[in-house]
């Protein structure tokens, strides 16, 4: 699932029931070259894109959590909000439908809780609309890029979500348990896999739904509680007997109908400190943000005292398997090893 780098550190647990998170992207970037004709191009900036926080009850202030692989790449969070103009337009959308637009006075950086993005709303097409839409669970703040001529370009607005059927936990398991032995999980354990989370959305556009889960394997020796002295015994052994894991995993169709599961994100972590754990993946919300029909993952990473946003954007490999690549850092790795 992701490589090695800086989480938004911090967040009280007491405000995960007000998280709707909120992902943003981009600084505008633009890319000159020569020609032959010495015309200059430009490169079409990245869509920006936020997982929401929380919301005034008036709706006049939005808080988003600003992904910390963005904050990376940036250099610091007062540069990200800089390159978001006064009046900017925005649509608040839940897994690539588009539930309400607004227009922003202004955006403002907060590190109280980490790198937050706070939205000062100027307008809506629709108050009640948009007071609806900030009730619901899984949103995403996409922002309407301005084309040469004036004129916004939001991204596509379909919905990917499907409701999963029943009992489709033992099929999750059955095809995705294997995955941890590449991580270095003994075979003997993988009966320990849990499931954290399961989404069904159509990925491929084929209108026939995939599944994408949240897996882990917590190590069972770790001591339950705050047990001192159990604890240091723990941290004592070797870094491979304090292992965990974790995992986004995508089950599709193949052809023979049998379902196939391919890793996203995963994640390796030696247990280090009283009452340690490996952090958890949870698909968020789905958006086409670059116009090539392919649409882009936004995965919530939860961890015991924090909480960090990636948004992943596929390619179709020589071989048919999907590969993914960090939608602000693609030249980095996604496996995490820590």
């Amino acid at each position: 699932m992701s490589s090695g780098q800086s989480r938004t550190k911090n967040h009280s647990l007491r405000h995960f029931p007000l998280v709707v998170l909120g992902v943003l992207t981009g600084i505008l970037s633009s890319l000159s070259g020569c020609s032959n004709s010495s015309k200059t191009e430009a490169i079409k900036p990245p869509t920006a894109v936020f997982l929401s926080l929380q919301a005034s009850p008036d709706g006049t202030t939005i808080e988003g959590l600003v992904p910390s692989d963005l904050v990376e790449q940036a250099g610091n969070l007062d540069r990200i909000v800089q390159s978001i103009p006064a009046e900017s337009q925005f649509a608040l959308t839940q897994f690539g439908k588009s539930l309400a637009t607004f227009q922003v006075s202004a955006v403002q950086g907060s590190d109280n809780f980490g790198a937050i993005a706070v939205f000062k709303v100027q307008a809506t097409s629709d108050p009640n609309s948009l007071s609806t839409a900030l009730k619901q669970q899984n949103l995403t703040i996409v922002q309407n890029n301005l084309q040469g001529d004036g004129q916004t370009n939001s991204s596509s607005d379909r919905s990917y979500f499907f409701n999963c059927p029943n009992k489709i936990q033992p099929l999750v398991l059955e095809k995705s348990r294997k995955l941890f032995i590449d991580l270095g999980a003994a075979p003997t354990t993988l009966p320990k896999v849990t499931i954290a989370s399961t989404v069904c959305a159509d990925l491929d556009a084929d209108n026939q739904p995939e599944i994408i889960a949240g897996l882990r394997l917590d190590n069972s020796d770790r001591p339950a509680g705050f047990d001192t002295q159990a604890w240091q015994v723990f941290l004592s052994k070797p870094a491979l007997a304090r292992q965990e894991y974790s995992m986004l995993v995508v089950l599709r169709k193949v052809a023979d109908q049998d379902w196939f599961a391919e890793p996203i994100l995963t994640h390796t972590r030696s247990l280090s400190y009283i009452n340690d754990s490996v952090s958890t993946y949870v698909l968020h919300g789905i958006q086409e943000l670059n116009g090539d029909q392919s649409p882009e993952l936004v995965v919530k990473e939860i961890g015991l005292n924090y909480l960090d946003a990636k948004v992943l954007t596929p390619t179709i490999g020589a071989d048919g398997k999907w590969q993914w690549r960090n939608y602000y850092q693609n030249q980095r790795s996604l496996n995490i090893v820590q």
